[in-house]
């Protein structure tokens, strides 16, 4: 009777704490990167870096306008919405190359620091070993995200107070492209380097060089050699770098209506109007969105295919 008792009160002992081990392992991992000073010093200068970035993005351009061909010259603010259509995908290669060094590693750590096979000898679920480490990954590149827009609105909002005529920056277009540019890379890459190296380990240095320098090719290479066409429309919307997306939405930008103005406010009024318009975010939207669900699937078959030997892992 009294082994029944204590046997049925450690199942359901063991019952009620189940649920709680993925909490654990979060909580385990965000202990870790707390304690870290690389990660706050790669936060601070990040942070740092992107204030200078933000200030230096504004595009100074030369315009005739009137019908006696008068010329004036404008500038694109980079905190206005046609400014971060431009400046984004640079900022947000920024972003990239951090991103590799801190999702990467949340299993793979365990194998280099000979501390896997400990914990796999606890009763800890693999499910929540895994998707633990990787939901702070994300949450910590996703809070690197969050910095950067921040960065951009309190750039935006001091250089209007202390620049004559900056526009004050849209929070709403801010947060719409950054939703729709910034967030899905963040989820496709923290997800993919994760998932490759949790089943890879060995291939983590590659992983992250290979994913650097893709990302690279498809923001700074390729991008400069389309400015001249108009880019295939498959290659705007599900461009992960946006860098190509961004050559997919200026042309609805049109400064042919300030251009017609008479007078130099009428210019400036214009083309501030213009400069603040909504983009038309189409189907780049959706795709984007799709790119980051795609990402989570990844890390779902990777929970799904890990296995506690190390055999798998090495």
């Amino acid at each position: 009777m009294n082994n029944t008792a204590v046997a049925t009160s450690g199942q359901e002992t063991a019952a009620i704490e189940r649920p709680h081990t993925l909490a654990r392992v979060m909580t385990w991992e965000l202990r870790r990167f707390r304690a870290s000073r690389l990660l706050w010093v790669q936060a601070l200068g990040f942070f740092s870096l992107l204030l200078p970035v933000t200030w230096a993005t504004q595009r100074t351009s030369q315009f005739d306008f009137g019908s006696n061909g008068g010329s004036i010259s404008g500038f694109v603010a980079g905190t206005s919405t046609l400014g971060l259509i431009h400046n984004l995908p640079t900022l947000l290669t920024l972003l990239v190359l951090l991103l590799p060094f801190i999702a990467a590693d949340g299993v793979a750590r365990d194998l280099q620091r000979r501390t896997y096979e400990l914990i796999m000898t606890t009763a800890l679920p693999i499910r929540a070993y895994v998707w633990g480490r990787y939901l702070v990954a994300l949450l910590i590149s996703l809070g690197l995200a969050l910095l950067m827009l921040a960065a951009i609105l309190g750039m935006g909002v001091l250089l209007h107070l202390t620049v004559p005529e900056y526009p004050l920056p849209s929070v709403k277009a801010a947060v719409l492209l950054w939703v729709g540019m910034v967030l899905p890379a963040v989820v496709l890459v923290t997800s993919l380097v994760f998932a490759i190296v949790t089943l890879l380990p060995r291939l983590s240095t590659v992983v992250k060089v290979v994913t650097l320098v893709a990302w690279i090719v498809g923001s700074v290479v390729i991008p400069p050699g389309l400015r001249d066409q108009i880019p295939p429309s498959w290659y705007v919307n599900w461009d992960p770098t946006s860098a190509v997306t961004a050559l997919g939405i200026l042309p609805q930008y049109s400064f042919s209506e300030a251009r017609m103005a008479a007078s130099e406010s009428q210019f400036q009024d214009a083309f501030m109007a213009i400069e603040n318009k909504m983009p038309l975010v189409g189907s780049w939207f959706g795709s984007h969105l799709v790119l980051a669900a795609l990402g989570l699937v990844v890390v779902v078959v990777v929970s799904l295919a890990f296995k506690r030997s190390r055999d798998v892992l090495v």
